[in-house]
């Protein structure tokens, strides 16, 4: 036996593109095929891509409310709130409202705004009277706290 030749003596055929009588056409081989997987693998990068971006910006903007410090207890002397008060509240608006949505900025709004906005969500959150007066108390003393 020569090399080349098979098992029974014959030598191999070539592979010809041409179809062959008999023989259904297989199609086109992997150029099609790798045209649709890269297709396929460059949408779901871009997906994967997107998820990553939204959650980095979404990470990013985070920063969580200030704790209790002098500065913001002397903030609070006009609620008459307590450092045990302003705890109470911070711990709840962390608590409650993230039940629901993300946590603003304790300076997104003036201290004249918060109440009306933790009132307005107070139903949803299922907060007390107390509730609301030391979320509040905690909200109006670190708006205006310069951190």
């Amino acid at each position: 036996m020569t090399a080349g030749a098979c098992s029974r003596g014959r030598r191999p055929r070539p592979v010809s593109a041409e179809p062959t009588a008999g023989v259904a056409d297989p199609g086109p081989r992997s150029s099609t095929a790798a045209r649709t997987f890269a297709h396929c693998s460059c949408w779901v990068g871009r997906v994967v891509s997107a998820i990553i971006a939204l959650l980095i910006v979404s990470c990013a903007n985070f920063a969580p409310p200030p704790a209790i410090t002098p500065a913001l207890i002397a903030n609070a002397r006009p609620d008459h709130a307590s450092a045990k008060d302003l705890a109470t509240g911070r711990n709840l608006f962390v608590s409650r409202c993230l039940e629901c949505h993300t946590l603003p900025s304790v300076t997104k709004h003036s201290p004249d705004e918060w109440p009306t906005l933790v009132s307005r969500m107070s139903g949803r959150a299922n907060l007390s009277a107390s509730d609301q007066s030391a979320i509040i108390a905690y909200l109006r003393a670190a708006s205006t706290t310069h951190h």
